[in-house]
This record gives C-alpha cells, structure tokens and sequence, in this order.
C-alpha cells in the first residue's frame, strides 16, 4: 500500500508527519486528512480556515492541498 504524509501548515510553519500512512489511494488520503482537520479544529482552537493539509506522496512530492475551511464546511 502507499504511503502517504499529512503535512499541517499554518502560514510559513510547517508541521511535518513523520511517519505517514499506509493507505489504498489518495481518496483514502484526502478522507483521512478530512477526519485530521475536523479533530484537530475540534481540539484546538488554534487551527481555523488559514491552516492547511498538505498531503504528500512515499517521494515528498505534495499531490493534494487540503485548506481546513474545507474540513469545516460553510458557516452559519
């Protein structure tokens, strides 16, 4: 299975995953890395529309951006 790394950037900092996921697909990814958003938002104040997922591929190389407002959906 791939594996895949969930980056949390906010702004210039960024948090590296270092030790990734084993997961199917990048579908696999991006729903995870939803469940990662809506947790940390959940737990952490800290984390609002700014922060962002970077889900990266085994090489590094960043395939999907995932903004935490996305995560959150609309608000009310």
């Amino acid at each position: 299975m791939p594996l895949y790394y969930l980056h949390i950037r906010i702004g210039d900092k960024l948090d590296a995953d270092p030790d990734g996921a084993e997961l199917p697909d990048i579908d696999a990814a991006l729903a995870e890395a939803l469940k990662v958003a809506r947790e940390l938002t959940a737990e952490i104040p800290g984390y609002d529309g700014s922060t962002v997922i970077e889900i990266a591929d085994e090489d590094g190389r960043t395939i999907l951006t995932l903004p935490f407002s996305d995560a959150l959906g609309p608000k009310h």
